[in-house]
């Protein structure tokens, strides 16, 4: 396992460092077909920048969404440790994380290299667009990171590799047809998305999908899509224009935030599950109680006045505060192993 994530990171310097000859090639065009100083000083020094071996390093954690898998990669051990009611098969972490954070890498690579044109408009500075990685590179990298990811996934158990290798063909079809054909459909396979972290601790840990793995769905797939589509309604002039048909460029910005705020009430509802089911204790529930009023208070503000402002504002509310999830299972576990 060591030895394949050595060859990663090898192979994405080796893939990165293919850029420099055609940078080298490029430049010398600009001297023959005369262009002036100033114009040539300007790319020159753009050349030079994005030559840097940091300039390199961040256009890959750029294009693989790094600190977003970081976290999920976070929620994925919180999960397995949860489920394991403590510190035990700790050997399990680290298959589980790599398998989540590869897959999620090569999610984010595959979007941006179908999303290329219409992140021209709407996300100039990716780093397709903004030339810092070659649409081909970026294909190259998807490939690489999810075949890692399903190799790690298989080194698990069977079902970890099934849910890994669904999720390959999930970020597949997802930008390169689902959001084109419906903005609502995509926003629930993010939504599964996001929830089949909690299923693939689950694998790991039980070797099934079962009643614990399963309470943690509806609270973060709600969130997820609530997150999706409320973030389409501040982008959506942009996605009208490359023809994206979100449910805010379809139904209009009201409708949208109408959706998404019932599915921040979903997922506040059921963020209770888990502790119901009796996976967690009266910690997670005393924290999460607080959270889950924070995103009611939200939904309904929202319900009041779904316009682009008071979206933005809650928005940003929402993602501030599912910090408190992970400090909820994180209190859970704590709680569980203090001496009595």
């Amino acid at each position: 396992m060591m030895c394949v994530a050595v060859l990663f990171v090898v192979s994405s310097f080796h893939w990165l460092n293919a850029q420099y000859p055609r940078s080298i090639v490029w430049s010398r065009k600009l001297v023959r077909n005369g262009q002036n100083n100033n114009v040539l000083i300007c790319q020159t020094k753009r050349l030079i920048a994005s030559m840097r071996p940091h300039n390199k390093l961040r256009a890959v954690i750029s294009l693989m969404r790094l600190p977003y898998w970081l976290i999920e990669s976070l929620l994925c051990v919180l999960f397995i440790l949860t489920f394991q009611n403590g510190f035990n098969q700790l050997g399990l972490i680290a298959p589980a994380v790599l398998g989540v954070t590869f897959v999620g890498a090569g999610g984010a690579a595959i979007n941006d290299y179908f999303d290329r044109d219409s992140d021209a408009i709407t996300h100039p500075e990716r780093p397709i667009p903004s030339g810092q990685v070659s649409p081909a590179n970026a294909m190259t990298f998807s490939a690489l990171t999810f075949a890692v990811g399903l190799g790690v996934s298989l080194a698990i158990n069977s079902l970890a590799f099934v849910i890994a290798a669904l999720n390959v063909v999930l970020f597949t079809v997802y930008p390169r047809f689902l959001k084109r054909l419906s903005g609502l459909l995509s926003n629930l396979v993010m939504g599964y998305l996001g929830a089949s972290i909690a299923l693939f601790a689950g694998a790991a840990v039980f070797q099934t999908i079962n009643v614990a793995s399963l309470s943690f769905v509806g609270m973060i797939a709600g969130g997820a899509i609530a997150l999706n589509v409320l973030k389409d309604v501040l982008t959506v002039g942009g996605d009208v224009k490359v023809g994206y048909p979100t449910v805010a460029a379809r139904y209009g910005i009201h409708v949208a935030a109408v959706v998404g705020a019932l599915f921040l009430i979903l997922s506040a509802t059921t963020s209770f599950l888990p502790f119901l089911f009796g996976v967690v204790g009266v910690a997670y529930l005393i924290l999460v109680a607080v959270w889950a009023s924070l995103v009611i208070y939200a939904a309904l503000s929202l319900l009041h006045a779904p316009d682009i402002p008071h979206v933005r504002h809650r928005l940003r509310m929402f993602t501030l505060s599912t910090v408190m999830y992970p400090v909820s299972l994180i209190a859970n576990l704590l709680v569980l192993h203090v001496p009595t």
